[in-house]
């Protein structure tokens, strides 16, 4: 099945597919770190279980404040979003990727929404998750890359999210 054909299958209603977790994450990053906001929120998680400290939270909590004013699609309730991603952590743990909830992507199958999930899929090693492609998202690709923080003043994450990403590639393969 080429894209295209894979892309109509999308334009049924409600229709959901399961992908390999790894390969959403890999889809998604490219080859220029396009999402390393999901770099930030794995660190969290482990930050989450490990440390219980408060570092790897505020710099979440400061990205989070930068993303939502500077994007005006994003819920502006999202810039104050730690006390739902502990209660997604705790979701997570106890019941494992909700499909009822997929993973939304764009037509090229990058991330759109459900980067706190995918995170916890890769966290807690999921190995398929479910997305979707839906009329507001086919379009949209929102970039996080490693650029947009280092444009944005946390240049000092750099070599943290490059090696989170190669972590987790390992520990997947």
């Amino acid at each position: 099945m080429n894209n295209e054909e894979l892309i109509n299958l999308f334009q049924i209603p409600n229709i959901k597919v399961k992908v390999p977790t790894i390969w959403l994450l890999k889809n998604s990053m490219r080859d220029d770190y396009y999402n390393a906001h999901l770099m930030v929120r794995y660190k969290v998680i482990e930050n989450f279980y490990k440390d219980n400290g408060r570092k790897w939270w505020n710099i979440y909590n400061e990205m989070q404040k930068t993303r939502v004013s500077q994007k005006t699609i994003i819920d502006s309730s999202k810039a104050d979003n730690e006390e739902k991603f502990k209660k997604l952590i705790l979701s997570f743990e106890q019941n494992g990727f909700n499909e009822n909830y997929p993973i939304i992507v764009n037509k090229y199958f990058r991330l759109v929404d459900g980067s706190h999930r995918l995170a916890l899929a890769l966290y807690f090693k999921i190995p398929y998750v479910t997305i979707k492609i839906d009329s507001l998202s086919y379009n949209i690709d929102p970039e996080y890359s490693l650029s947009w923080f280092l444009e944005n003043g946390f240049n000092y994450l750099e070599k943290v999210i490059i090696e989170t990403y190669d972590k987790i590639n390992k520990e997947w393969y």
